[in-house]
């Protein structure tokens, strides 16, 4: 649930240029709210020991210890000691911080992979860090849902991606839903095992019990194969598919004179 722009709940200051009867501002995320807010000029700030990067490592180190329930603008005020009116010369609310978060957090994504590896290495290099970069912040990956990739970090990510893909021989439309499909990929195979430790011995052992004591008529290949599936890790099946996907890149690669896209 998003906090409200210009009322606040009980204790909670809105934001100090909240107006009435005006056009709705663009929502946070999409491609007007950040050409919005790079027009915009730069809002006054009282306090200058409080920046946005502090507003945003207040916001982060909440997320990743008490979770993105926590996220709040009372919250963020508490922990850097200041009051929420002070937030607010930064962001204008919740969404616009998440927004935020969201995008310098993904600037992972863009790191520079080893510069002897071809384009499939890059690609795979790439995918376990992001991956890797979101299992041990549970809470980004948990606020990711269909947000738009148009911040300056996320842009530079699809930046890294369109040029490693046009780079193998995509045209421009092909590598850029190529690189999409790989990061849908990615976040959605985290969100899939959040909460969930495959890797616990008594989490498979569990599984087999599970998959042993099904009805053998309805379930029979849960029941033949419950020892072998039991063991099957969210690192198999993530290996599994970024595999599938660079071998279904390579065959759109090798077919790119008769792809008509």
């Amino acid at each position: 649930m998003h906090e409200p722009m210009t009322t606040g709940t009980a204790g909670e200051l809105p934001p100090e240029n909240a107006r009435t009867n005006q056009r709705p501002e663009p929502r946070p995320g999409t491609a007007a709210w950040w050409l919005a807010r790079e027009s915009e000029p730069a809002r006054r700030r009282r306090r200058r020991s409080l920046t946005l990067d502090a507003v945003l490592d207040t916001a982060m180190a909440l997320l990743d210890t008490r979770g993105a329930a926590a996220l709040t603008m009372r919250n963020i005020a508490e922990g850097l000691g200041c009051t929420q009116a002070s937030l607010y010369r930064h962001v204008r609310n919740r969404e616009e911080l998440v927004t935020l978060l969201i995008d310098r957090a993904l600037s992972v994504a863009s790191s520079v992979p080893p510069a002897d590896a071809d384009w499939a290495e890059k690609a795979a290099w790439s995918a376990r860090l992001f991956r890797e970069h979101l299992l041990r912040h549970p809470g980004v990956a948990s606020l990711l849902h269909g947000t738009e990739r148009l911040g300056p970090n996320s842009l530079a990510g699809v930046q890294y991606s369109l040029d490693l893909f046009i780079g193998a021989g995509l045209s421009p439309r092909l590598a850029y839903a190529a690189a999409s499909s790989l990061a849908t990929f990615i976040i959605g195979s985290v969100h899939f095992n959040l909460g969930l430790d495959t890797s616990d011995p008594e989490e498979r052992r569990h599984r087999r019990l599970l998959y042993r004591s099904r009805d053998a008529a309805a379930f029979p290949l849960l029941v033949q194969h419950a020892d072998t599936l039991a063991e099957v890790s969210s690192d198999d099946e993530f290996e599994v598919g970024l595999n599938a996907l660079l071998a279904g890149f390579h065959a759109l690669i090798q077919n790119a004179d008769v792809i008509r896209d």
